[in-house]
């Protein structure tokens, strides 16, 4: 990794900013150090927007006004479609407007640095919780003598799988930027690069998050798509990268037993009219049992309950396509008023939850705002060789394929998500002139 001699203290302050932001961000019960973190950050933000902010590169301003255009729709929506305008207007604050905020706060501050140390010290930071991860299950196979795969040392294992997504989606991006021309985006350098990716690959194999693992091997097979199409010698690499997909995919059939009945249950999920997913075992004395599947091993909860609330979800699309009003518990809205039933949140699916707020119209929007994305982050690296635009096109992709799996188009995700874009849109371009 490049060092930081050269920096001022101003961009030290800036760094240690950007990298309290992104490793405090997903903590719980951090919610007052993460507004004081932000309050910090608005405060200069204004400041040094006074005199001049950086202008978007021109490849970037098809999906800034798909960005426009999208947000343009919710807040149309939410005041004339919404059953609930307030509902959804407060939704629209909360769940929307700050990410959007959040994003170009992080993308001011990475202005203040060097070109490729924003984007570094916030990999550095999603990389400490994966030591911390490791560092904690392996006290805990110390102590009790079998790895404790799944176990965090704060919050349910998908938190940190969320992370680890966010994290090999820029070291994949960075690795074969520098395969292409030995140059690294985030200022890794050659042992520091790979290091960190065998980190985020252990991280996977050690978290058994089988929708983490699924955007893995998504991101590591585009990755070794991306060498397979280069030159000879760079094929090696992809049958390397290969390699690795091949064993995380073992690990996960090895020591995740949910996988045995995923074609059944998803099935039965589908199919069956079974109100389980609905209801759980029911209320004392009206006992509900799960579906029997037809082979008789443990239906899968999970996956069952994933394909019974997408069956519902588009069912209830069939009917309302214009939505109920965007919020991250659409889906919870919708099955009151279909079923009676409250107490449900999200579908845990983010693009059924935003399709049941926004409508065909807004998923439509949100997609087209990612593929734009994607595709001009793609094109911008490979006819002009900008690396940063990778790492865009990387990180928009693996946060939508998450997106697709779990209901993560809210929260902290979605705010640390954009924050990390603002961060990567700020590296492509100059650092503006000190006033």
């Amino acid at each position: 990794m490049g060092g930081y001699a050269g920096c001022s203290a101003k961009q030290w302050q800036f760094a240690a900013w950007l990298a309290a932001v992104a490793f405090i961000f997903p903590i719980p019960h951090t919610i007052a150090l993460r507004n004081l973190l932000l309050l910090v950050g608005l405060v200069g933000l204004v400041w040094i927007g006074r005199t001049s902010l950086p202008k978007p590169a021109s490849w970037m301003k098809p999906a800034a006004w798909c960005l426009i255009a999208l947000t343009s729709w919710i807040a149309f929506h939410s005041v004339t479609v919404a059953p609930s305008p307030t509902l959804a207007l407060d939704q629209f604050r909360a769940n929307w407007m700050m990410p959007l905020l959040l994003g170009g706060v992080g993308a001011w501050a990475a202005t203040q640095l060097p070109r490729e140390r924003a984007a570094q010290v916030v990999v550095i930071a999603l990389a400490a919780h994966m030591v911390w991860l490791l560092g904690w299950q392996i006290t805990l196979w110390l102590k009790i003598g079998a790895w404790p795969f799944k176990a965090t040392p704060f919050g349910a294992y998908d938190f940190h799988g969320t992370l680890n997504s966010y994290l090999l989606a820029l070291l994949v991006a960075d690795r074969l930027a520098w395969t292409r021309s030995s140059h690294s985006p985030l200022a890794l350098g050659q042992r520091g690069g790979w290091a960190l990716l065998a980190l985020s690959l252990a991280a996977d194999v050690a978290l058994q998050s089988r929708n983490s693992t699924v955007v893995s091997v998504a991101i590591l097979a585009a990755g070794s798509l991306v060498l397979l199409n280069a030159q000879s010698h760079r094929r090696r690499l992809a049958i390397v990268a290969l390699g690795a997909v091949a064993l995380i995919a073992a690990s996960s059939f090895r020591f995740d037993h949910r996988w045995q009945s995923l074609r059944e249950s998803i099935v039965i999920g589908w199919t069956s009219n079974n109100t389980y997913w609905l209801t759980g075992d029911g209320e004392p004395g009206h006992k509900i049992s799960p579906p029997a599947t037809p082979s008789g091993d443990p239906l899968e909860t999970s996956a069952y309950l994933r394909a019974a609330m997408a069956r519902q979800s588009i069912d209830f699309l069939a009917d309302h396509p214009l939505g109920i009003g965007f919020g991250h518990d659409a889906f919870g809205r919708a099955i009151a008023m279909k079923h009676g039933h409250s107490g449900m949140i999200s579908s845990h699916s983010g693009w059924l939850d935003f399709a049941l707020g926004t409508g065909f119209v807004g998923l439509a929007l949100l997609l087209t705002t990612a593929g734009v994305a994607i595709r001009a982050g793609w094109r911008q690296f490979r006819e002009r060789q900008d690396a940063q635009a990778l790492l865009l096109a990387f990180f928009v992709g693996g946060y939508m394929l998450r997106c697709l799996l779990d209901g993560h188009l809210s929260g902290w995700r979605l705010g640390l998500f954009s924050f990390v874009v603002g961060v990567l849109v700020a590296g492509m371009h100059e650092k503006p002139d000190e006033p």
